[in-house]
This record gives structure tokens, C-alpha cells and sequence, in this order.
């Protein structure tokens, strides 16, 4: 009887405020959006997890927007680190700009909350204000793009390097926004990234300018 009072008191144990380390709170926070989704993500929750009381978050982050942000930055730097791995995969522009589309395919599937907390039209301002310049993951789109046309691969002139890249960045925005709402309707063996970077690829080396 003494052992089983024993284990319940340390089960109920929480742990104090300054324990907390700002990475335990965010991984927790990751664990809670992927499990359960961005609008169950709350202070509570976060403590919850952690079993601690809700003011201990408080410690390090002054609200969960603050998190939020934490996370964009986060998840822009592995979808980054994921673009450039794909990039650097093949010399041949056309194959780098596959890669990378599957890259974007692959982070998305993968991370289907955090996806949604970075680039919903919702959650806008909170990249914006975790990123407020370019964000690094179009970069690569732009560099891989540009430089296909410097070395005249893409026959396209240096001024419709931006337009392509919004375009490419956009088509595959909406086809992950699409999949994930379960609205692209498509056969099971079929391929939407293979079809559509077969398309641009086409459109590529046709070179009529913009």
C-alpha cells in the first residue's frame, strides 16, 4: 500500500517553473499539432504534456503566437535544408527542379500541421512576422531557376526568373493544398508532381519569353 501511495504521489508530482528548458516547450508543441492539430495547441496543453503548471511555459514564451513562430522558423529551416540536399543532388537544372519539387512534396506530406501552420492563408501574419524577408526555401526555387537560364538551359531571359519561380512555387502550393483537403482527384497510380514538372519542363525549353 505504502509503494502504491508512493507512485501515485510522484505521478502527480509536477515539475517547477524553472525546470523547463525552451526546447522541451517546443517539442511539445510539435508533438501536439502533428497528434492532434494547430487548433488544439494551447499553454495548457503544452504544460499538460510536460506536467507542469500552465504558468511554467510562461517562462520562456509570453503566448502560443510566440511558439507559432518559433515553429515557422523551424520549419523553414529543415524545408530549406531539404530544397538544398535536392538542389545539390544533379548538375542538370531540370533534374534539380524535379528534386526539389519532390522535396517540397515529401516535407508536406510528412509534416501536414506544421505545413498548414507555415503557409495557410490564415497563419500569414505569423510567418510574416517570423520571416519577414524572402523566405529561404523560395530562394532555392529563384537560384536554381536563375541559374538555369545563365547557362542557357532555360532559354528565357534574366528578368522572367522571378515570374517562373512564383509560378512553380504556387503550382506546387496549391497541389499540396488540394491533396491535403482531399480534393485532387486522381488514379492511384498516378503521379500530379511527375505530371506537372513534365509540363513545366516542357514549357521551359520551349524558351518563348515572357
Amino acid at each position: 500500500m505504502h509503494d502504491l501511495m508512493t507512485l501515485t504521489k510522484r505521478s502527480r508530482t509536477r515539475r517547477v517553473r524553472g525546470s523547463l528548458s525552451r526546447d522541451e516547450i517546443v517539442s511539445a508543441a510539435i508533438d501536439i499539432i502533428h497528434e492532434k492539430g494547430i487548433r488544439h495547441l494551447s499553454m495548457r496543453k503544452v504544460a499538460e504534456r510536460l506536467q507542469c503548471s500552465v504558468a511554467a511555459p510562461y517562462t520562456h514564451f509570453n503566448s502560443k503566437e510566440e511558439i507559432f513562430r518559433v515553429l515557422i522558423t523551424d520549419g523553414e529551416k529543415t524545408l530549406t535544408r531539404n530544397l538544398k540536399k535536392a538542389q545539390a543532388s544533379s548538375e542538370d537544372v531540370y533534374a534539380q527542379l524535379a528534386a526539389i519539387a519532390y522535396a517540397y512534396w515529401d516535407f508536406a506530406a510528412e509534416n501536414r500541421q506544421l505545413h498548414k501552420l507555415m503557409f495557410n492563408a490564415s497563419g500569414g501574419t505569423l510567418y510574416r512576422k517570423a520571416l519577414p524577408v524572402l523566405p529561404t526555401s523560395y530562394r532555392v526555387f529563384l537560384e536554381t531557376i536563375r541559374k538555369g537560364i545563365l547557362t542557357g538551359a532555360i532559354p528565357y531571359s534574366r528578368k522572367s526568373y522571378p515570374a517562373i519561380a512564383r509560378t512553380m512555387w504556387s503550382w506546387m502550393y496549391g497541389l499540396i493544398v488540394l491533396e491535403m483537403n482531399q480534393i485532387l482527384r486522381r488514379r492511384a497510380d498516378s503521379d500530379p508532381v511527375q505530371e506537372g514538372i513534365a509540363l513545366f519542363h516542357k514549357l521551359l525549353r520551349a524558351g518563348e519569353d515572357l
